[in-house]
C-alpha cells in the first residue's frame, strides 16, 4: 500500500482546495448528477431477454485472474489486488454496455479480453464513430464509480477512516488503470481512438503520436530508472511495427466534426483518469 500511504493519512485531501460545506455539497451533487446521467444513458443496455454471455471463466481464465491478483497483492496489499480485479471488470463491462447501447445482442463479457478469440458481439460495427465509442466506453463507464468512490471516501474520512481508505484505493486504481489503457498505443484502447480520429485529418498522425509518446516515456524511464516505464516503451514500440489495416471497408468514416467531438471526449476522459490515478502513477514514476 506504499503509493497510498501518504494520501490515506487524510483521504479527504483531494477536496481541501474546496473549503466549506457548500463546496462539498456541490461536489456531491455533481457526482450524483454524473451517476444519474450514466444510468439514464445506459437504460437501453439492459438485457431485456437478450443475454450477456460470460466467457473465459474457465480454468485458464480463472488462473490468469488469480495470477494478476497475487501479483498486485504482493506489490501493494490484498485490498489493492481485489480492487484491481474490480476495476478490470468495470472496464470490460463498459465495452459490453457500449455494444448493447448500439443495439447489439447477445453480447459476451470476456474475463480475459486479450486472450479471447471471441468478440464481444458477432455483429460488425457500422461506422468509425461506433468503433470510437466502443473503445472509449471502457474508461468512460468507469468515470462514475471512480468519482463516487472519491466522494464517499471524503465523506467517510472522519467517521470511517478504514473504509474511506479502501474507497480511495479503489478510485485511484480505476484512474491509473484506465489512464494507461487510454495511452495512444495501438494495442490499447487509446491507440484505437487515436487511429480512428487521425484518419479524419491526417492518417500519419496516429503513428506520429505513438512515436512521440514512446520517446517521452523512454526519456522518463532513463531519468527515473523505472521498469514500468520501460514496459510501456516496449508496448508502444510493438505498436509501431507494420501491421494489417484494421478498418473494414464498410465502416462509415467519422468525419472532421465528429472527430473533434470524439477527441474532446477522449482528452476529458484521459485527463480525469490521470488526475484520479496520479497517486499510483507517481509511485511508479519515481
Amino acid at each position: 500500500m506504499a503509493p497510498f500511504r501518504r494520501a490515506c493519512q487524510n483521504p479527504a485531501c483531494f477536496v481541501q482546495v474546496l473549503p466549506g460545506v457548500v463546496s462539498m455539497v456541490l461536489l456531491v451533487l455533481s457526482v450524483l448528477l454524473l451517476c444519474v446521467a450514466m444510468a439514464f444513458a445506459l437504460r437501453g443496455a439492459a438485457p431485456n431477454g437478450s443475454p450477456i454471455i460470460f466467457t473465459g471463466f474457465d480454468g485458464i481464465g480463472v488462473l490468469l485472474g488469480f495470477v494478476a491478483f497475487v501479483t498486485a497483492a504482493a506489490a501493494h496489499g490484498t485490498s489493492f489486488g481485489l480492487w484491481l480485479l474490480a476495476a478490470l471488470m468495470l472496464h470490460e463491462a463498459g465495452h459490453v454496455l457500449a455494444y448493447r447501447m448500439l443495439g447489439h445482442a447477445p453480447t459476451r463479457f470476456r474475463l480475459v479480453p486479450l486472450l479471447s478469440r471471441l468478440p464481444i458481439s458477432d455483429r460488425p460495427l457500422k461506422s468509425e464513430g461506433e468503433a470510437f465509442f466502443v473503445a472509449l466506453m471502457g474508461a468512460g463507464f468507469s468515470l462514475a464509480p471512480m468519482a463516487l468512490a472519491f466522494v464517499l471516501s471524503s465523506m467517510l474520512a472522519a467517521t470511517e477512516p478504514a473504509l474511506a481508505t479502501q474507497l480511495q484505493t479503489f478510485a485511484v486504481t480505476i484512474g491509473a488503470l484506465n489512464f494507461v489503457n487510454l495511452l495512444p498505443f495501438p494495442l490499447l484502447d487509446g491507440g484505437r481512438c487515436a487511429r480512428i480520429a487521425a484518419r479524419s485529418f491526417w492518417p500519419a498522425l496516429a503513428p506520429a503520436m505513438t512515436a512521440f509518446m514512446v520517446a517521452a516515456f523512454f526519456a522518463a524511464a532513463l531519468r527515473t530508472q523505472s521498469p514500468v516505464l520501460l514496459v510501456l516503451v516496449g508496448l508502444g514500440l510493438s505498436g509501431l511495427l507494420p501491421r494489417k489495416a484494421d478498418r473494414p471497408q464498410e465502416l462509415a468514416p467519422l468525419g472532421p466534426s465528429g472527430a473533434l467531438t470524439a477527441l474532446a471526449a477522449y482528452v476529458f476522459t484521459l485527463a480525469a483518469h490521470f488526475s484520479a490515478g496520479w497517486l499510483l502513477l507517481e509511485y511508479y514514476l519515481q
